[in-house]
């Protein structure tokens, strides 16, 4: 087996983790073929484009197996993939037959396509919304995943990466040259303009409020502790463990958490008034029966950090949530000053 891959072929290279993830392998000298279905990558990446070491394969869809066989065949030598295509958690229950198309379905054919091209490395983006209400509150492995097949994840979203899982070992199991890794991803963090429809996105929606001096409406109970990570952290994660070795390996189906930090609405709204004194906010009268707040209840309070700092020498540097609060509000309170200008501009146009 390849142990060191050169070519990483990526599905889902245009969301908001994909494309982090594509300009690190970028800037580490590794090739990458960006499997993209329409829009092209953001111009910030054009240097790597133009340097030779990434590739945009466009018309790549997992929900049509021939797109898959197009581009494998014009690119020969892909030596390791990663699934990151997938609706997140509200998402996926708002639609899952279309869910389930992407992620179980997209899966599965990718993995045929793998089969046929004689690539042997999958690698896979699940996440905390595997876990049910039996899984341990603190210190949560992907371990405990594999050791309970039979828990209850309580969502829709947390049953289909379970079928991922066990399809995955299954390819594993029919060819010895064959290797899964999957990352168990908690909520992510990061200072882009846009996000989807996930539980944990409360927390980019509380610091646009904040930036904007708007009143925010919290879908999640006060004191529901979620794990979360900076996306830069988790980037990080995800490329050690795509370029570990099989013998740093040495969790079942090579399945690691991406540990960040801890924390609750309470601890996240007192830190914002800290630095915004007129953040004004509320809890959701209907947070019970919230999706967003069902799901979050049924999650661990944390992930371990022991098993991907052991095998993948990985431990996330951004723990401050001070820290983390003040470099979103920056990010926002630049775009609305962006705006206001715009708009000002627009304003005087009219009047001339």
């Amino acid at each position: 087996m390849e142990e060191h891959p050169r070519t990483v072929f990526i599905i889902g290279a245009s969301g908001a983790i994909g494309r982090r993830l594509v300009a690190y392998l970028c800037a580490n000298n590794v090739r990458v073929i960006a499997a993209i279905r329409k829009t092209a990558l953001p111009s910030s990446l054009s240097e790597y484009i133009h340097g030779g070491l990434l590739l945009q394969q466009f018309d790549v869809d997992v929900r049509d197996e021939s797109t898959l066989d197009k581009a494998f065949a014009t690119h020969p030598t892909i030596d390791a993939v990663w699934m990151l295509a997938a609706p997140l958690s509200i998402e996926s229950a708002r639609n899952p037959e279309k869910a389930e198309d992407v992620v179980i379905g997209g899966l599965r054919r990718l993995l045929s396509v793998m089969g046929r091209c004689g690539v042997h490395r999958i690698c896979f983006s699940d996440s905390i919304g595997s876990y049910g209400s039996d899984a341990p509150r603190i210190g949560c492995t992907a371990r405990w995943l594999i050791d309970h097949p039979e828990q209850d994840p309580g969502s829709v979203y947390g049953s289909q990466k379970r079928k991922c899982r066990h399809m995955m070992k299954k390819w594993v199991d029919e060819n010895e040259q064959r290797s899964s890794r999957f990352a168990i991803i908690p909520g992510v963090l990061h200072t882009d303009d846009s996000w989807g429809d996930g539980t944990t996105e409360y927390v980019l929606e509380a610091l646009k409020a904040a930036a904007y001096g708007t009143k925010y409406v919290c879908p999640i109970a006060l004191d529901q502790t979620l794990p979360m990570v900076m996306r830069d952290d988790l980037v990080h994660g995800l490329y050690f463990l795509t370029f570990a070795s099989e013998s740093q390996i040495q969790e079942p189906q090579g399945g690691y958490a991406i540990a960040g930090l801890s924390f609750t609405p309470k601890e996240l709204f007192r830190e914002i008034h800290k630095i915004v004194p007129t953040f004004v906010w509320e809890i959701d009268e209907n947070a019970a029966s919230n999706p967003a707040n069902i799901f979050a209840s049924l999650w661990p309070d944390a992930l371990s950090k022991i098993e991907a700092a052991r095998d993948l020498e990985f431990l996330a540097q951004t723990i401050s949530l001070s820290t983390i609060i003040r470099k979103i509000l920056d990010a926002w309170r630049k775009r609305r000053v962006v705006v206001e200008q715009e708009d000002g501009e627009i304003e005087s146009e009219s009047k001339m």
